[in-house]
Parts: structure tokens; C-alpha cells; sequence
């Protein structure tokens, strides 16, 4: 699969078809548990609540209880990163781990190759309809590189869970208290494929289920996508991400070629990583975890102080906790940011020469930085052709 809204997440999803079957026949019973419980926000168990300020479908038991334990892990989550020496430039690099019944998320593999102390977490799927526990599937680490032009940098590595805002309730917190100097996020696309660099993201979710296989986002039957941050304004629907973008591409272009000719278990990398594109937004294939962490992040950073609702449920449950409400109180807004997607077949080979790619993106934007490069936020005047944005809200 290439450009669909199946290839992110930080995982390549294998649709088989009893997925497929499974995913058709929770469409319909949702359909019918609403037609069947209109008047169940009125009940002694829920809490009545508007019907767009509900985001994660948590109508069956099985949806309910992963839905409890994804927020009580958010909320008993504390940050685990620390920076170094003061003044000294800081980032946050992310990726995915396992996805239903993908082991090797790329990703993960090569966050973990760029910082070892963020182990790639070695989880199985638990059986059908039992809860999904996030807290084996996060590994979170400090570490201090060395990079060619801009010297000693400190890294917070953080390998996700791929939940519904969930993963990017964590980003926030470990961005509130390490502060870094540039975020990077990552995750996956085709199987083979030239990193795509995001210029933005939108606040569009699609409606499918995240990686526990229980939770997808609640939206409208006749509406394809559910917004991601409902209070946010129609004129931020779509937001560009902030980077010094020619720098990044060309650094990163150099890097996947100086690796172009190594051989990783039979498979030359240029076979699986051909080089480096700017990709326009929106485009209605990049609605899925990729895109929710994305957009949760930039906004939050260019908002600081502003509270939002993420992980809402749906229905509310009277005596339950029904979301998670998550702000910033440390100013990142003129901080770059960015989103990568990788070739899916990189969760196997090639996670040093990934890990590299990763360090020369870091470094030309930290250099940037140090040079007055100021960033800028994504233009999709910038985007390769094949990878062009447009309106599809």
C-alpha cells in the first residue's frame, strides 16, 4: 500500500480480510447501537454531552475498558526525559512501535538505533477484545549526540504506543518539561519509498481503528472524518509544520545518498529509501496517527497556555474519567517541527543508516538555527509534485 490512509502510524498495516470483515461489521453495529440508544445520554450512567464534543467511540465494553486504561496512563504519566548541560540545544525525536500484527514498526527501530537506551519494545497483542496495556509499548530515554556542525545536543527518544491522542498527550508532556529546540516525529508509509517530509497536517481523523484494534475516532455516521481538536478555529483546520526546509531536504538527501550503496540483509538502501520529498497538505491518505500526533503537537506548540480536550469518550460515563485535558505551559511556539514518514520496509534493515539520516536532519536544523535560518512554516508552493496538497473539507 502507498498513499492511503492505511500506511502511517508508524506501522504497515497488513489488511487481511477478516480485518477488513471485522472493521465493515463494526461500522454497522455501531450504526444500530445508536439508532438502538438514542436516549442513553439520558440515562444514570452517562453524562449528556454535545454531540461534537465527543472524540474516541467507546460504545462496546471491549472499546470502554482500553479507553480506561489509555487515560489512566495519560494521566499518571510523569516525564522521564532530562536535558544536559544549560544552553545547550535539546530535541525530541519520536517514533512508533508494533501495530495489530506488525512487530517491527521502522520507525521505532531506528529511534532506538539513533538512542539504544530507548529500547524497541518487544510487546505481543493480547487476544481479541482484552485490553491492550500502553504502558509496555512506550520506551523513553535520554541521550547526548555528538553532531557534525552543531556539536553536543541532548535527545529525549521516545518509541509510542499507536493510540488515538493518547501518543500525543505523551509528546506533550515530556515537550513541557525538557523545552526542546526542534521536535521531530516519525512514522511510516509505503513499503518502499523516499522519506516524505510534512509541510502540515489537518484536523481530520479518519475513522478506523488504532493500533489496540478497539478505538477508533466517534464522528457523525455521514461524516468520513471525525476533528481532531474541536475548539480549534476553521482557519487552523489545516497548519503547516515550521522547519528550515531547504536545509533539512538537502541535508537529508546527502545522507541517503552517502548510505545509497550499503547492503543490509541482501537489500542495497537505495532500493528502499530513494530519497527525500516535500509533502503538500492536506491530503485526505494522511488522516491516521501520523496526522493526529502531528497536528495535536503543532498546535499545542503554537498555542501555549491554551487548554485543550483530547482522548474525550463516547458516550461519557457518570463517575468516569471522560478525557484528558492537556496544555503547554512552556512557550515553544517559534520552535521548529516536523513529521517524516519512512519506508515501511526499514523495520528489518537499514536501522543505522535510518539512524544517520535522523542525525542529519537534527543537525541541518540546529545548524540553521545557530545561523539565523529562521524557520518557516510549511508552503505547499514547496511540495514535491507527485506529493501535492489540496482541499478535500
Amino acid at each position: 500500500m502507498r498513499d492511503t490512509t492505511f500506511t502511517y502510524i508508524g506501522a504497515r498495516i497488513a489488511v487481511n480480510g477478516a480485518m477488513l470483515a471485522r472493521s465493515l461489521l463494526l461500522g454497522v453495529v455501531s450504526a444500530i447501537a445508536l439508532a438502538a440508544c438514542a436516549t442513553e445520554a439520558e440515562t444514570d450512567d452517562a453524562v449528556a454531552v454535545e454531540d461534537d464534543e465527543v472524540k474516541v467511540d467507546t460504545r462496546t465494553p471491549e472499546a470502554r475498558r482500553q479507553y480506561d486504561a489509555n487515560v489512566a496512563f495519560a494521566n499518571a504519566y510523569t516525564p522521564r526525559c532530562s536535558a544536559g548541560a544549560p544552553g545547550r540545544p535539546r530535541v525530541l525525536v519520536t517514533g512508533f512501535g508494533r501495530f495489530m500484527s506488525v512487530a517491527d514498526n521502522a520507525t521505532g527501530r531506528i529511534v532506538s538505533a539513533l538512542v539504544p537506551g530507548a529500547r524497541y519494545p518487544e510487546t505481543s497483542p493480547p487476544a481479541f477484545g482484552e485490553v491492550d496495556p500502553p504502558a509496555p509499548q512506550l520506551s523513553v530515554a535520554s541521550s547526548t549526540l555528538d553532531l557534525p556542525n552543531a556539536g553536543k545536543v541532548d535527545v529525549c527518544a521516545m518509541i509510542l504506543p499507536v493510540y488515538w491522542d493518547l501518543a500525543a498527550i505523551l509528546i506533550a508532556k515530556e515537550m513541557d518539561a525538557f523545552a526542546p529546540s526542534f521536535v521531530m516525529m516519525n512514522g511510516v508509509a509505503g513499503d518502499r519509498q523516499p522519506i516524505w517530509i510534512e509541510l502540515g497536517a489537518t484536523n481530520r481523523a479518519a475513522k478506523l481503528d488504532d493500533g489496540s484494534n478497539q478505538l477508533r475516532p466517534a464522528a457523525a455516521s455521514n461524516d468520513e472524518f471525525a476533528r481532531i481538536i474541536e475548539s480549534a478555529p476553521r482557519s487552523e483546520d489545516a497548519r503547516p509544520n515550521l522547519l528550515s526546509w531547504k536545509a533539512v531536504a538537502e541535508a537529508a538527501r546527502d545522507a541517503i545518498r552517502e548510505h545509497a550503496d550499503d547492503v543490509d540483509r541482501g537489500v542495497r538502501l537505495e532500493a528502499l529509501l530513494p530519497g527525500a520529498k516535500l509533502a503538500g497538505f492536506p491530503r485526505s491518505s494522511n488522516t491516521y496517527l501520523c496526522n493526529n500526533v502531528t497536528y495535536v503537537t503543532g498546535y499545542l506548540m503554537s498555542h501555549p497556555r491554551r487548554q485543550v480536550r483530547l482522548l474525550r469518550a463516547s458516550p461519557p460515563l457518570r463517575g468516569k474519567a471522560n478525557e484528558v485535558r492537556v496544555e503547554l505551559k512552556t512557550d515553544l511556539s517559534t520552535v521548529p517541527r516536523v513529521f517524516v514518514h519512512w519506508p515501511a520496509d526499514m523495520a528489518t534493515k537499514h536501522h543505522r543508516a535510518g539512524a544517520d539520516v535522523m542525525r542529519a536532519i537534527l543537525d541541518a536544523q540546529l545548524t540553521a538555527l545557530a545561523e539565523g535560518d529562521v524557520p518557516t512554516p510549511g508552503d505547499n508552493a514547496l511540495a514535491d509534485p507527485t506529493l501535492q496538497g489540496g482541499t478535500f473539507f
